[in-house]
């Protein structure tokens, strides 16, 4: 758990890339708003948001476990990690579409914010540092 707080503390990548899915999601949030089904749609939106947010958090962690293994073992930490993520988001959209509390497709979009996000993430760095790194 400390080592958690440490990525969540230092990894500001992490924290750009987490704004740029925030961000996103506000987006959709307001397209969702306008869906006939307005309650399921938002309410997939945050459930969406929060599995992106976990999925983002869980892959830093990864990465970073991955680092200090050796090659052959990082790959298959790395892989196997990457079943469970995708598990994870499988069994979201699995529970949504059975109890019909979320809109599936709003759900569905909303985590692929995740890739929105990467996108974005050099866009929020140069906003929020007013720079660019090099």
């Amino acid at each position: 758990m400390n080592r958690l707080r440490i990525i969540l503390r230092e990894n500001h990548t992490l924290h750009e890339m987490m704004i740029g899915i925030i961000a996103v999601n506000i987006v959709l949030a307001v397209i969702a708003f306008f869906v006939s089904d307005r309650r399921a749609a938002l309410i997939a939106v945050a459930i969406g948001m929060l599995t992106a947010l976990i999925y983002t958090i869980h892959m830093a962690v990864t990465v970073d476990d991955a680092l200090c293994l050796d090659e052959k073992g990082a790959a298959a930490e790395l892989r196997k990690n990457m079943l469970i993520r995708y598990a994870f988001v499988c069994v979201v959209v699995a529970v949504s579409v059975y109890t019909k509390a979320a809109h599936p497709i709003f759900l569905v979009l909303s985590v692929i914010t995740i890739k929105a996000g990467a996108y974005l993430q050099p866009f929020v760095h140069k906003l929020l540092c007013g720079r660019e790194d090099n």
